[in-house]
């Protein structure tokens, strides 16, 4: 019986540490986000409101410490409460072309102003939110270099910064 202890106890706890990093990165919409695990492997589940936290919170969550894999059945409320789905549709669409030129003029600028290391940079880029996944041991000075060029880019409302511990 210990081990199952031992188990259910690991397993509540990466639940609450992915539950808090969604919390801390992509804020009060995340609060509308459950989370389940299977050793390893988590689950998200539920309904937010922003299409930003939908897209990112998969990439937040697997950024945690002891995650392997990560699986989103998020939906976005604004799009099932509306009858206008040709309209959504269309809204989706632009919005998803604005964020690819958003996350490719984040990305320019890295590789830009930080040369090679701009290159070792994830990037990506949902409603204005950026995020920036930097490889473990990525030096700190880097990182808040990284941060404050993407901050600086036209378009940019939020950087969130990703890693693996």
């Amino acid at each position: 019986a210990g081990a199952a202890a031992d188990a259910e106890t690991s397993s509540l706890m990466l639940e609450l540490k992915v539950k808090m990093t969604l919390l801390e990165k992509l804020g009060v919409d995340a609060l509308r986000v459950d989370v389940a695990s299977k050793g390893s492997r988590i689950t998200l589940s539920g309904t937010v409101k922003k299409r930003a936290t939908a897209e990112l919170a998969e990439e937040v969550a697997g950024s945690v410490a002891g995650v392997r894999r990560v699986k989103s059945r998020l939906r976005v409320a604004e799009y099932q409460e509306s009858p206008d789905k040709v309209g959504n549709a269309a809204t989706e669409a632009e919005r998803e072309v604005k964020d690819s030129l958003l996350e490719g003029r984040v990305r320019a600028a890295l590789v830009d102003q930080m040369g090679r290391d701009g290159f070792r940079i994830g990037t990506d880029a949902a409603s204005g939110i950026v995020s920036l996944e930097f490889a473990a041991g990525f030096d700190a000075a880097r990182r808040a270099q990284a941060i404050a060029i993407a901050e600086k880019v036209p378009g940019v409302g939020r950087v969130v910064e990703l890693a693996k511990q």
